[in-house]
């Protein structure tokens, strides 16, 4: 089909439509945001879930100009390799039976789905520790896409806590439970679709600044000293909104996700309506995985312990419209030990 070229030039480089890409199996050219910075090189398939991921840069560009190879040439080739070799997987191609990991018995999705989905993770968090952002949210981008269009489904109807969660390795199941229960509040509060796959996506980067972390003899993604890993909140802003493009959504829920709705959070010490309802929602998502982790000062057992002592906090921390939803969402009586979950 043959598509005519737009031929609006800025700063030397042409506009692409995101209609454009449509016609494209694969992609012509490579493809900039806003910073310059590429997404994609020519010759990448544009599947599916890569045109929706598109869909979150406001705008994207493409320059024909032609760079001279240099001596670093090996040292880009080898790192090339290296990337391609971290990428290489897709959600339909990993085996649960590679990846050695616990399960939630107790969980409506199945123990294969569960273990292909906390593999996808793990890869793409080797990813983004090497600094590949740019190829690490795609992958994310596509783990949402999957999200809304499978799991949210068999786990939309769910009223238990204990049935929806990722058990085990804290540094995979923390951004899935944060995403997956930010999209179900999102649901309940009847959001469209375009904007929960958007929240969940800021679910599953909302600590992506800790990787901007490096912190001696501790991880800051397993670390509970929150103090010390306080500066993420805007490393994660200005990675996602300055230098990777994203929407200003996704980068404020990032930034935001820590302030409380009376005032006593950080980074910028906001409240009630300034915080805007993405990052209220993650708050609320991402201090119930963390309670339900034992992450916290307070000694949790179950689902039940959960949802007590978020009532007990309440609006101190919670904005009430985020707050009640999630309660009403989960049934106050499921009482099973988070321990005794695991297989």
């Amino acid at each position: 089909m043959y598509y005519k070229i737009p031929t609006v030039i800025i700063n030397g480089m042409r506009v692409v439509e995101h209609k454009e890409l449509g016609y494209f199996k694969i992609l012509p050219f490579d493809l900039y945001n806003e910073a310059s910075i590429r997404i994609f090189p020519a010759g990448e398939v544009l599947t599916p879930g890569k045109l929706i991921m598109l869909k979150n840069y406001a705008k994207l560009y493409t320059s024909d100009i032609l760079t001279d190879k240099t001596e670093n040439e090996n040292a880009d080739d080898k790192e090339n390799n290296n990337l391609k070799k971290l990428t290489s997987f897709t959600f339909d191609t990993l085996d649960p039976l590679d990846f050695d990991t616990v399960t939630n018995k107790n969980n409506i999705l199945s123990s294969n789905l569960q273990i292909k989905i906390k593999y996808f993770m793990q890869k793409t968090l080797d990813i983004l520790n090497q600094g590949y952002y740019l190829e690490g949210i795609s992958k994310l981008n596509q783990l949402s896409n999957i999200m809304m269009t499978d799991i949210f489904k068999q786990l939309f109807n769910s009223k238990k806590g204990s049935q929806i969660r990722f058990l085990g390795e804290y540094e995979i199941c923390h951004p899935l439970n944060v995403a997956i229960i930010s999209g179900l509040i999102a649901k309940k509060l009847e959001y469209t679709n375009d904007i929960i796959e958007k929240l969940v996506l800021a679910g599953l980067v909302h600590d992506i600044g800790k990787f901007c972390l490096k912190i001696e003899n501790e991880s800051p993604l397993l670390t509970t000293n929150e103090t010390i890993v306080a500066d993420h909140t805007i490393l994660g802003y200005d990675l996602i909104k300055n230098k990777l493009g994203l929407e200003d959504s996704i980068a404020k829920a990032i930034l935001e996700h820590h302030e409380n709705n009376d005032g006593s959070g950080y980074p910028q010490g906001l409240s009630s309506e300034t915080i805007t309802e993405f990052a209220q929602i993650i708050n609320v998502a991402n201090f119930y995985d963390n309670l339900a982790n034992n992450r916290t000062a307070y000694h949790i057992v179950g689902n039940r312990d959960v949802l007590r002592t978020m009532l007990d906090i309440g609006t101190k921390r919670f904005a009430a419209k985020i707050l009640y939803t999630f309660i009403h969402m989960f049934d106050y009586d499921d009482s099973a030990d988070f321990n005794d979950m695991m297989l």
